[in-house]
């Protein structure tokens, strides 16, 4: 089943999660406390979703373009947003592997746990481009799950809080503590969390500037940094 249809069938699912989890209001916090949204930004929201940070963003800013890989959840976002009676908004239906937009278009590009459905390529690749689409004095902003495979007391951390959860599940858990080991250890699958550290390097290495880490909850960290003037 291709990414679209996966995505497209979870739409109900996905917006009772996202906004029924605590962790996840305090990364929307966090986020918008470093993106720091002014009234005249001009913002993207790549893997927007059913528009949990769209729509926060919306009222803070002069306009925001949701993108999704999901026909599906762009649809209940554009609703959402109508019904809200948010007429900045504005949604485009592409996979961000081919996502374009012109050179110094935007002020501020966020992205909420989206980018880890990339490989590390694919992230690279994608934060080059938004430094080419953000005007000088843009902000880049990606809240994610950012841990790597134990070099840091933070990764050992988040890893065995996560063993730890699943193990209290009995066999079921002890089952998908072994498949996500086996996944994990050769990088399949359909999740690909990078470390702070890689994220600072793929910000660094595109030219951003005043790269920061910000920790937030478990597993959850955002990156941000701003194009040069």
């Amino acid at each position: 089943m291709s990414n679209e249809r996966v995505w497209d069938k979870r739409v109900d699912q996905w917006h009772s999660h996202v906004t029924s989890a605590a962790a996840f209001e305090k990364v929307l916090s966090s986020l918008l406390e470093v993106a720091s949204p002014r009234p005249g930004d001009v913002c993207v929201d790549l893997g927007a979703g059913t528009g949990f940070v769209t729509m926060a963003l919306a009222p803070r800013v002069s306009s925001v373009l949701a993108v999704d890989i999901s026909a599906a959840m762009a649809e209940s976002l554009a609703g959402r947003a109508a019904a809200d009676g948010l007429r900045n908004v504005s949604t485009e239906v592409a996979d961000l592997a081919g996502f374009e937009m012109p050179p110094g278009s935007a002020d501020l590009i966020v992205s909420n746990y989206a980018l880890h459905h990339l490989p590390d390529e694919g992230k690279r690749d994608l934060v080059r481009q938004t430094a080419r689409w953000l005007r000088p004095g843009g902000r880049l902003v990606v809240a994610d799950m950012m841990f790597g495979r134990g070099a840091s007391a933070r990764d050992r951390a988040i890893l065995l809080q996560k063993v730890s959860a699943l193990a209290a599940k009995g066999p079921g858990g002890l089952w998908r503590i072994t498949k996500n080991l086996f996944r994990y250890g050769l990088g399949v699958g359909s999740e690909h969390p990078a470390s702070p550290e890689f994220w600072q390097a793929a910000l660094d290495d595109a030219g951003f500037a005043e790269v920061g880490f910000h920790p937030v909850v478990a597993e959850a960290g955002i990156v941000n940094g701003v194009k040069p003037l």
